[in-house]
């Protein structure tokens, strides 16, 4: 029996003795690839034994769920074909497979790292970062007994997964978790939903010492939020009269700018870049600055004939600029869908995260000069405004 059927029995005894925690394979066999390693785990889907499987590529991960069987024939064939290296963790002991570019094999026992299982749950309930608080209903999403009001329900489904994302960048992120104290302005604040609620988080659930603004234009919004945040005892929580565009903004640890219209979300990020926020967190609305410039690509002129889709490639050249002068800033940068069409058709989200890592300035600049040159943009007006426009 060789050396690789040996593991993969040992694989399916820790699973039918209940001792598996997790199998992960590495190495690559192939040095072009860009998956680095898939990550097994055990988990019950609709009450049946899954292998749980997250392929771990260079850039993003990709998860499935295998029933049992096929999870096992998953694992034998990258075992097979793909992987050199093999560690197996269960609570008896950790065994690794080590195969040699001329298939020769070797198994290591060691002393287990895990002694406790993992849980095997997979169907979760749904957490909620949003309760029937009194904020909410001045706000006028709940009613007074607490229940959601008839015209608010995307609303109050839009709330609660903004600070389910904010609840993840800012528990994972190095300096932000360790915080005390957090700084927030949110620019263009309009009714204060998404403002209140993220104060409330910081303050009620991740008790935090949190000082939160919100930039708006309208007068009697401003009034109308200050007054609620009074009311109901939010004191570090204020509103001012502004554009986004002439604000004065110090030293920030988040920024805040969601639905502000075309190059509005551009100002934002520049002053979140300009205040060394730690967190840059835009869900850009409008996309005409780009739209007007677009004369036409070699390659891509099809996408282009059409209204909506020029409008819509117009809006992904817009975000990609965005995103990439982000990383040419140091931060690193996601892009992702916010939430569902169904509850709002603005539903991109950009967040860019400062980190201290080296990274290639030059190289993002380029990639802009490229994409620009395909559909003959002159400009971005966040080049602009972070001074990275050519000068004759």
């Amino acid at each position: 029996m060789s050396q690789q059927a040996t593991f993969l029995r040992i694989l399916e005894k820790s699973i039918t003795e209940n001792t598996f925690v997790r199998l992960t394979l590495s190495k690559n066999r192939d040095l072009k690839s860009d998956l680095k390693k898939a990550i097994f785990k055990l988990a019950m889907i609709k009450k049946s034994l899954h292998v749980s499987t997250i392929f771990r590529h260079k850039t993003k991960d990709i998860t499935k769920n295998f029933l049992l069987d096929k999870g096992l024939e998953e694992i034998k064939q990258l075992l097979d074909n793909q992987f050199f290296i093999a560690n197996l963790f269960t609570t008896k002991e950790d065994i690794s497979l080590e195969i040699s570019a001329k298939d020769k094999a070797k198994i290591r026992q060691n002393k287990p790292t895990f002694s406790t299982l993992p849980t095997r749950s997979h169907d979760k309930t749904k957490q909620r970062f949003i309760t029937e608080t009194h904020y909410l209903k001045a706000l006028g999403v709940l009613d007074a007994k607490g229940r959601i009001q008839k015209d608010k329900g995307d609303k109050y489904k839009q709330i609660n997964k903004f600070i389910e994302i904010i609840d993840g960048l800012v528990r994972q992120h190095p300096i932000l978790k360790k915080q005390k104290r957090i700084e927030v302005v949110d620019m263009g604040a309009g009714k204060g939903y998404l403002t209140f609620a993220l104060y409330d988080y910081l303050v009620n659930i991740l008790k935090t010492a949190a000082k939160v603004k919100g930039i708006e234009v309208r007068t009697d919004l401003i009034d109308k939020c200050n007054g609620v945040a009074q009311k109901v005892g939010f004191q570090e929580l204020s509103f001012e009269e502004g554009y986004i565009s002439d604000f004065q903004l110090a030293v920030t640890d988040i920024l805040i700018a969601l639905h502000a219209c075309d190059t509005a979300t551009d100002d934002a990020i520049y002053k979140g870049i300009q205040a060394n926020a730690q967190l840059i967190i835009c869900a850009p609305c409008c996309h005409k600055q780009i739209r007007q410039q677009i004369k036409g690509s070699k390659t891509l002129q099809p996408l282009l004939d059409f209204g909506i889709l020029k409008e819509r490639q117009a809006e992904m050249i817009t975000d990609t600029i965005r995103a990439l002068l982000l990383e040419a800033a140091g931060y690193k940068t996601k892009v992702f869908e916010f939430i569902s069409t169904d509850h709002t058709g603005k539903n991109v989200m950009i967040v860019g995260q400062k980190h201290s890592n080296t990274y290639n300035k030059a190289a993002y600049l380029k990639q802009i000069t490229d994409l620009k040159a395909e559909f003959g943009i002159d400009y971005h007006y966040l080049e602009k405004l972070m001074g990275l426009l050519p000068t004759n």
